[in-house]
């Protein structure tokens, strides 16, 4: 896992503490903790799979966006995701995401098939727009990256009335594209709110190679240069650095009431 400091001077000292020690390693990591994440893992997968089958028989899943090859970040975000103090806003990847968070089978499942006893929004939503509000896990725009702003937004609030909790917000390398993505980094920079940014980036949009979006290799380093931003680099198909990586993000979150971006390679 490679970081970069923020460039506030006055927060150098405290970040450079959390960058020291790394707490999950297969030598660090309980059997209990570890048998918890291969089950996650490997449901994740099996429904991840068998969406496609419902797409082709007409049962359901409008459309599908499988999420392997992203495993280890996706763990990693709901893992440190607290239902009860922090707020989550994922992207339409994210299944693995929303049931390391929590999600049940059955919950994902009737998301994708629209019953109305889909918890994200009563059947009334496309397939794969994860969401429990009762949890923190937010519905988002169907407009890729535009759930930035409504997570910086909330960044707000929690920082407005001192709340103790921390702002997740997931997405695509090719969303950060996106106008308003800039302007909900910008914010939350220049207003110091703890948003927690997480770019996937599978080094392709819809449809095209992120050479054609943006000429940095890693779309997080579009953002080097704004004032207390946390920029992490991890490797999203290695599920002890994204841990490691996504437990630092928070802390410095909670800390020191600054956005941090973590940007995970992955591949597709």
């Amino acid at each position: 896992m490679e970081t970069l400091e923020i460039t506030s001077v006055d927060k150098t000292n405290k970040t450079e503490k959390m960058t020291e020690s790394k707490k999950f390693s297969i030598k660090k990591t309980s059997k209990e903790l570890l048998s918890k994440w291969f089950h996650l893992m490997t449901l994740g997968r099996a429904l991840d799979e068998k969406a496609p089958n419902y797409l082709k028989q007409a049962m359901g899943w409008s459309y599908h966006a499988p999420y392997a090859g992203h495993d280890g970040i996706q763990l990693a975000i709901g893992q440190v995701f607290d239902r009860k103090t922090d707020h989550l806003f994922p992207y339409y990847r994210d299944m693995l995401t929303s049931i390391s968070a929590g999600l049940t089978a059955e919950e994902i499942i009737y998301n994708g098939i629209s019953k109305d006893t889909d918890v994200a929004g009563g059947g009334r939503h496309m397939s794969n727009h994860f969401a429990k509000p009762e949890w923190n896990v937010h519905n988002v725009s169907s407009c890729t990256g535009n759930h930035t702003l409504h997570a910086v937004g909330l960044g707000r609030a929690v920082k407005r009335y001192d709340h103790k909790g921390v702002v997740f917000s997931s997405q695509g390398e090719s969303s950060v594209s996106e106008g308003y993505v800039y302007e909900a980094i910008n914010g939350a920079t220049n207003e110091q709110l703890p948003v927690v940014f997480v770019f996937q980036d599978n080094g392709y949009g819809i449809s095209v190679p992120k050479k054609d979006q943006t000429a940095n290799r890693k779309v997080a380093d579009n953002f080097r240069g704004m004032k207390y931003l946390k920029i992490i680099h991890c490797n999203g198909k290695d599920v002890f650095d994204s841990m490691n990586a996504m437990t630092e993000a928070k802390q410095i979150a909670l800390e020191t009431s600054t956005p941090v971006i973590v940007q995970a390679n992955c591949v597709r």
